[in-house]
């Protein structure tokens, strides 16, 4: 690529970067990040707001900014000796390769990124890099940033953000009064269905959402990883996107979607992972060995892609309040099963080396047969793991019960999303 052409690209992309818009504060402790002089990688699906997260940085720091967008359909030809002409062309601009912070944004378009930002970071520089792919992300941090790296890990919107961009305010469900609840749960009930893409909640047009599906399917899956076989690969990731919180296995899914291959079906689960179109939890066991070759739950990283993309889904709400638990669990936590023994329990969360939580989602607990299920799959779950309390997480009740010794909490998933705990 011609450093002329190299230098218009980068003007150009400052302009954009540095002009003013109003951005919403996501839910990240900044300062830590800001600390030291480790390269931050801020890793998410696409759309999900890292490039507006890399602005937020900017307003915060001082010093010079530079950004760089390798997703620019004028970097294709990028070649490594533009690496060197980046920071040439940055001190002929701003006289400055010292104060500055370079901020790199899908990053992971470009071959030997990962050496250059190590070189930047040998020179003392502070580098913001995001990317759309966990798998190249990871790998290359792995082989040549270990130690030298901090990572953000970035999903679209939550309740809380999505509520401060509605500029609604929320307090704790005593300090507020009947017509604010009810503004809140409205709006609960808007993000439910729409999900937390940015553009699509300003613009309030989930149709967006299809054209996400679409460009990370072809641009991030078909493209990159050279799939030939097409529409099986599109039958297989609708299915799963079809019957989310569903427990398969990959003999199953080798069933539904015509894929002779264990490998390629297991290959193709871990392609949608790599974009974060999906994510894989397992059933939880203290054998290792147990884990690794038992069935599975599939769950979308944005409700929108249940009203867009899946199959008859619209009015499973159970199942997509499940996968929404799920999402704000993902938030908090990096370790997330499924139980099963006598009964099956939604969620337990591991940190370090037990289970700490136990949590059931069900639409609500008007059916008896409902509530037994739901207060039997909990108690198996709190009785394995020796836990105190669980959770039954629903859309509008709210109790706490005593059974055998154990608190059963049930919330209203607006509350526990929130974090406003009815439990003491």
């Amino acid at each position: 690529m011609e450093k002329n052409k190299l230098r218009q690209v980068i003007i150009d992309q400052q302009a954009l970067f540095h002009k003013k818009e109003v951005l919403i504060d996501r839910d990240l402790n900044l300062e830590y990040y800001f600390k030291g002089n480790e390269i931050i990688v801020i890793s998410g699906i696409r759309r999900c707001g890292k490039s507006s997260l890399l602005k937020l940085i900017s307003q915060k720091i001082e010093g010079t900014k530079v950004f760089v967008n390798f997703d620019d359909i004028r970097l294709v030809d990028f070649n490594l000796d533009n690496f060197q002409e980046i920071q040439d062309i940055v001190f002929e601009l701003f006289g400055d390769n010292k104060n500055v912070t370079y901020f790199l944004d899908e990053v992971q378009n470009i071959t030997f990124w990962e050496k250059w930002v190590n070189n930047l970071y040998s020179q003392g520089i502070k580098v913001f890099v995001t990317g759309s792919n966990s798998n190249l992300l990871s790998s290359e941090i792995s082989t040549h940033l270990t130690g030298r790296n901090k990572v953000i890990k970035l999903f679209p919107f939550s309740f809380r953000e999505y509520l401060r961009l509605k500029k609604i305010k929320y307090l704790k469900p005593e300090h507020l009064t009947s017509s604010q609840k009810t503004k809140i749960y409205t709006s609960f009930l808007e993000y439910f269905n729409i999900g937390g893409f940015p553009l699509i909640l300003k613009n309030n047009d989930i149709e967006l959402s299809r054209q996400y599906f679409e460009d990370i399917l072809n641009k991030d899956i078909l493209n990159r990883y050279k799939v030939r076989e097409v529409k099986e690969l599109k039958d297989l990731i609708l299915f799963l996107f079809s019957n989310i919180g569903g427990i398969y296995s990959y003999s199953t899914l080798k069933k539904v979607c015509g894929i002779k291959s264990l490998s390629t079906i297991k290959n193709y689960v871990d392609y949608f992972q790599n974009v974060f179109l999906v994510y894989q939890v397992g059933r939880f066991d203290y054998s290792i060995a147990k884990q690794k070759v038992s069935s599975s739950k599939i769950y979308v990283n944005d409700n929108s892609f249940l009203k867009t993309v899946s199959f008859n889904f619209s009015e499973n709400t159970g199942k997509r309040l499940e996968n929404l638990v799920f999402l704000q669990l993902k938030r908090r936590y990096d370790e997330i099963y499924y139980h099963m023994d006598k009964n099956e329990c939604d969620f337990v969360i591991k940190e370090n080396l037990k289970i700490t939580q136990a949590i059931q989602v069900s639409q609500k607990l008007d059916n008896p047969v409902t509530k037994e299920r739901e207060i039997a799959g909990l108690m198996d779950a709190i009785k394995k793991y020796d836990l105190k309390e669980g959770y039954i997480l629903t859309l509008e009740d709210d109790e706490i019960m005593e059974l055998d010794g154990k608190k059963i909490i049930i919330k209203s998933i607006w509350k526990w999303m929130l974090g406003f705990d009815n439990s003491k």
